[in-house]
């Protein structure tokens, strides 16, 4: 009975496994979060990236910009709401990165065969026809670098997703004025009138 409980643990794993690598979206992340210790607060954030085996791109008193594992999307939410007063905004966005990904790939696939036809034929031409493939070849070779750097890009993206966390600190008091939309509240003295009143 052991052996048939683990060997489900291990298809399960595997299953989770695939169902990542298979992952074609970039997710994206934007929130304001209101708390009472702004430093604190970017501190602890800083701490939860490092140990989601993300990483920092900007971080000021004010927002903190990371990457971090597409999977781990929905603890990032719980933690937010943990370490804030309020969470004023919290905007998830996906995008679907399969169509670019095999528009890439493909490119990259014909330069290489076009690349592997000129290298064949560069013996059998004089010397004109041998500098006129040798262009051809250094510009598919710097096509093929560019697309390939793309492609690089595009898969960072669909490992980890990209969030931004705009901090507002929580005021000890209301403002003692707060004007009115109605402009003409705002040229009443409202005490005064109240006393007379009464």
């Amino acid at each position: 009975m052991k052996k048939v409980h683990v060997v489900l643990a291990i298809i399960c794993l595997l299953t989770i496994q695939a169902v990542a690598e298979e992952n074609y979206l970039h997710h994206g992340v934007q929130a304001t979060i209101l708390v009472a210790d702004v430093d604190r607060s970017i501190d602890r954030l800083a701490l939860w990236v490092d140990e989601a085996r993300g990483y920092l791109l900007f971080k000021s008193s004010e927002v903190v910009i990371f990457r971090f594992p597409h999977t781990e999307v929905g603890r990032l939410r719980d933690f937010l709401e943990d370490i804030s007063e309020t969470v004023v905004e919290l905007s998830l966005q996906a995008q679907d990165l399969r169509e670019s990904i095999l528009g890439i790939q493909s490119g990259i696939q014909s330069r290489e065969e076009i690349l592997q036809q000129n290298l064949q034929y560069i013996d059998q031409t004089d010397v004109e026809g041998t500098l006129a493939i040798e262009k051809e070849i250094m510009q598919l070779l710097t096509e093929t670098e560019q697309l390939k750097g793309k492609l690089r890009k595009l898969m960072v993206d669909r490992a980890y997703a990209l969030a931004e966390v705009n901090f507002r600190i929580l005021g000890q008091t209301l403002p003692t004025d707060i004007p009115s939309s109605f402009g003409w509240i705002n040229t009443i003295d409202f005490y005064k009138f109240v006393s007379e009143r009464f």
